[in-house]
């Protein structure tokens, strides 16, 4: 059985019985800041563990998933060009940090267009409309797409007309580019932030027109300042009526701390 958990924000763990993947680990909301995340202290330490990483903006990265490569037997990195010099002092053999570094074969640095395969996964980057990379994941039958922060951040209240066009025609340059090669997804993580105001939901809506997606995940709405606020940003993203394609699709809001979906595996 195939297994994704939502840990916060934009932090999933997708896991099966062959392999564990993390995407996006900023933070565990369970756990003290100096405490291991709860998927890392139970999980199984000679299973293989991919953690994947779109960018380094601080709600996204943490340099403490280097911290785990002591704990494993079979460990990789994949992760964007800015994460890569924004980490330097922990990757570099020469640097004078002595925190754990992990061995450099373990590290996968990624731009967009480029790709790492093994004999268990396949990782693929994309663009993104902030830094970074979006990816597609393919695994045992499984095919699973993390946005970063690939959306169509339109600040509608904040921009004009030029600009707002300007902003949808470059993210659906990038939508293009992954729909030549992809037309179907099993799992998608995806932004659906509030934050930004009225047609907050524009991203998501055009993503589901133009991929056939079996179960969308929204994503990206824990970044509230007052617990009010962080409800309302839940809710937000739940309403599921303004950008779910009505005709394909199963929208899966996840919102709790390791609440979890499990899908079939693919015989």
């Amino acid at each position: 059985m195939n297994k994704l958990t939502y840990i916060w924000h934009d932090c999933f763990v997708f896991e099966n019985d062959k392999l564990m993947i993390i995407f996006d680990y900023w933070k565990d909301p369970l756990t003290s800041a100096d405490s291991l995340p709860l998927f890392i202290e139970y999980a199984d330490k000679n299973k293989p563990i991919y953690v994947i990483v779109s960018h380094h903006h601080k709600d996204h990265y943490s340099k403490r998933i280097f911290e785990w490569c002591k704990l494993f037997n079979d460990i990789k990195y994949i992760i964007s060009k800015d994460i890569a010099k924004y980490s330097r002092h922990i990757l570099s053999d020469k640097s004078i940090y002595k925190g754990p570094k992990p061995n450099k074969d373990s590290v996968i640095i990624l731009s967009a267009g480029e790709r790492y395969i093994d004999k268990r996964i396949t990782i693929e980057a994309y663009g993104s409309t902030d830094i970074g990379n979006s990816y597609v994941v393919m695994s045992k039958g499984m095919k699973l797409f993390h946005a970063g922060d690939l959306n169509a951040w339109i600040w509608k209240e904040q921009s004009t007309e030029e600009e707002i066009d300007k902003s949808i025609n470059n993210y659906i340059s990038i939508l293009l580019q992954i729909k030549s090669i992809h037309i179907d997804f099993d799992i998608v993580m995806f932004p659906v932030d509030s934050r930004i105001g009225s047609d907050y939901y524009i991203g998501a809506k055009i993503f589901l027109q133009y991929f056939d997606v079996r179960h969308f995940f929204p994503m990206h709405f824990g970044l509230g300042d007052t617990p009010r606020q962080q409800l309302k940003y839940q809710l937000d993203a739940t309403k599921t009526e303004y950008y779910a394609n009505p005709t394909r699709g199963e929208y899966i809001c996840l919102q709790s701390p390791y609440s979890t979906f499990l899908y079939p595996e693919i015989i």
